[in-house]
């Protein structure tokens, strides 16, 4: 064989070596050297998996209202969705991220601030009046238990930053949690421009009873806090009425405006420790969001156990 061929035999071989790892590359990206490591499962929420659809189900929890979304969480995998990437507002639901946000910031929760007149701007419900002095922990309890929206506002003020450097951290650490369908303009969940998803507000929950404090102030059915400079004492309930039940929470957060209708996001256990998040967005009375969080529940538990038995 002549030199030129060997040399022309060496040029095909060294081209159909590069190709053959060019394409090897492309097909499996996770083996290149440069490839990031995979994340652990509990932050990738893109890898939950559907479990059932609802052609596949015998029998169906009764939900009446515009998206859900239903999680095992031991699994990691998607129980059911009913319009679960429908993009909505989120009323209250929103507390959940101001609160994660404010601890985040490490104010000391001896910390006390004033109810001000802004604080009390459309929140007529609230049992915080102006003037009146807290601790910021009483002041997470009111935000969390009995959704007051005075004090998600007084909390917001006392992190350490502007209003508009604490709105921008609630955005900032939705994208951090992959939460790419929410965007928040303000603190309490008043505005329909606080918006998400049936998914991502799994997503939010989960992560927000992972801190130790908010699990247990959203597990509480009622609270009494104490002005600093007056002489009374208020007394928060918790919004979730199904506490009351056999449901056993890890922790929730209701949530109501006209334009979001009545919501809640919540996360329990069965007496066979199955662990289940689920999420309601938009049902039409209150009434119907606990009956369909009630009804997605026990059927999510049923479901994991039918599951777990047949293996």
């Amino acid at each position: 064989m002549s030199k030129r061929l060997l040399i022309r035999v060496g040029v095909v071989v060294w081209a159909l070596a590069a190709l053959v790892v060019g394409v090897t590359q492309q097909l499996s990206p996770s083996l290149h050297p440069d490839s990031p490591a995979p994340r652990p499962k509990d932050l990738q929420p893109a890898a939950w998996v559907p479990k059932t659809s609802f052609a596949e189900l015998k029998s169906m929890p009764n939900l009446r209202c515009a998206s859900a979304f239903i999680l095992d969480n031991k699994a990691g995998e998607i129980i059911l969705e009913k319009n679960a990437h429908q993009v909505r507002p989120i009323a209250s639901i929103t507390k959940l991220l101001t609160a994660l946000v404010f601890l985040e910031s490490g104010v000391d929760l001896n910390t006390t601030t004033t109810i001000t007149p802004e604080d009390a701007y459309e929140s007529s419900r609230s049992r915080l009046r102006p003037g009146e002095e807290y601790t910021v922990r009483d002041l997470l309890h009111a935000a969390l238990i009995s959704s007051d929206n005075r004090a998600a506002r007084a909390l917001s003020r006392s992190a350490g930053m502007t209003q508009a450097m604490f709105i921008a951290r609630m955005n900032d650490k939705a994208r951090e949690l992959d939460m790419d369908s929410t965007h928040v303009v303000e603190p309490t969940g008043l505005s329909n421009e606080n918006r998400s998803t049936a998914h991502d507000c799994a997503i939010l929950v989960n992560a927000a009873l992972k801190n130790h404090l908010i699990r247990h102030i959203t597990s509480l059915t009622g609270h009494t806090i104490r002005p600093l400079n007056r002489r009374r004492n208020v007394a928060l309930s918790n919004t979730n009425r199904l506490l009351q039940t056999d449901l056993q929470f890890l922790g929730a957060k209701t949530g109501y405006i006209n334009d979001a209708g009545w919501c809640i996001a919540a996360r329990a256990l069965s007496g066979q420790g199955d662990d289940v998040t689920a999420v309601v967005l938009g049902a039409r009375t209150s009434t119907q969001r606990f009956a369909s969080l009630s009804s997605a529940l026990h059927w999510a538990f049923d479901v994991v156990s039918s599951s777990l038995s047949r293996n």
